[in-house]
Parts: C-alpha cells; sequence; structure tokens
C-alpha cells in the first residue's frame, strides 16, 4: 500500500506555496505574506544569529521553488497571485538589513523600513526586477521577490549606513 498518493503530495505542496490560507485572502495576500514573513523571519534570526539565518533563507528559496513547481503543476497556472511563498523568501532577505540595538522602537521602525521597502520593490518591480518574471516556471515566481530583497536590503542598508546605524548584516561581517 501506498503511503503517500503522488497527486496529493502535490496538492498539499500547492497549499504550502500559498501558505494556505494566506494566499487565499482577497486583498492583498502578498501584503499579508510579508507581514508574517517579517515576525517570522526577525525572531528566527534572534533566536539562531546570522549564520543559521542565512542557511534558513537559502533553504528556504529552494523549498519555495519547489512548491511553486508543485502549485504550477496541479493548477496550470503561470504566476499565481495566490502563491505568497515568494514573498515570504523576499521578505526573509531584507530582514537582515535590521537595525542592531536593543532599542525596541528603533528595531520595530527598522522592521517598518523592511517591510515598506520589499513591498515598494515587490510591487513597482522596477529594473531587472520585472525582468525575472520571465523566467520559467517556480524559478520565475520566486526570483523576481528575491531580487526585490536584494533591492530592498541594499536600499536599507545604504539608508541606515548613511544614519550611521548598525545592521545585524554588518555587525556578523566585522
Amino acid at each position: 500500500m501506498q503511503i503517500f498518493n503522488k497527486n496529493y503530495t502535490l496538492f498539499i505542496f500547492a497549499k504550502l506555496a500559498e501558505a494556505y490560507p494566506i494566499g487565499k485572502v482577497k486583498i492583498a495576500p502578498g501584503t499579508l505574506a510579508s507581514f508574517f514573513a517579517l515576525i517570522i523571519g526577525y525572531y528566527t534570526l534572534i533566536k539562531f544569529g546570522v549564520t543559521l539565518y542565512i542557511a534558513f533563507i537559502f533553504i528556504f528559496v529552494i523549498l519555495g521553488y519547489i512548491l511553486c513547481e508543485a502549485h504550477i503543476k496541479v493548477y496550470k497556472k503561470k504566476d499565481p497571485s495566490e502563491v505568497v511563498v515568494d514573498e515570504f523568501a523576499g521578505q526573509f532577505i531584507v530582514i537582515l538589513a535590521t537595525i542592531d540595538t536593543d532599542d525596541k522602537l528603533h528595531v520595530a521602525l527598522s522592521l517598518l523600513i523592511s517591510f515598506s521597502l520589499f513591498r515598494f520593490f515587490d510591487i513597482t518591480k522596477l529594473g531587472p526586477i520585472k525582468k525575472m518574471e520571465n523566467l520559467k516556471g517556480g524559478l520565475g515566481i520566486m526570483a523576481d521577490d528575491i531580487l526585490a530583497g536584494i533591492f530592498a536590503l541594499v536600499t536599507q542598508s545604504a539608508l541606515l549606513t548613511f544614519l550611521n546605524q548598525p545592521i545585524i548584516l554588518k555587525s556578523y561581517m566585522s
């Protein structure tokens, strides 16, 4: 007797790509997913440190690609709006530019900037971010959000460096 039916497994993976039920909300599922990613990502970073957090991001991106591929196979859609695992990946990346301080207000403001910058780059899809959508399959779904996360990371890092504020990633690299 087969324990896992291939179609059932693909269906479960497709639902994970949606972060079900987040991807099914009617208004701004990507923004809601980014908000949850902000909370999950920040506490994961604080709990496990930068090295394990970066490993977590790499594993999550690979898993996200697999989940997106499953969603495409089940629903036969190129870039479905209900898939939000890509928003999680992009938001996880920019969290590395969070300010490195014990001041909770400054951390909250830094996270708000991370969230806002990621949503800005994800929604506007400036420059090469838009071109990433042309990649095939799960790679196309994930790549634009990963690049939006990197753009947001660089922008926030530059902003906080200009303001002479330490960021978690920079503190790690010193």
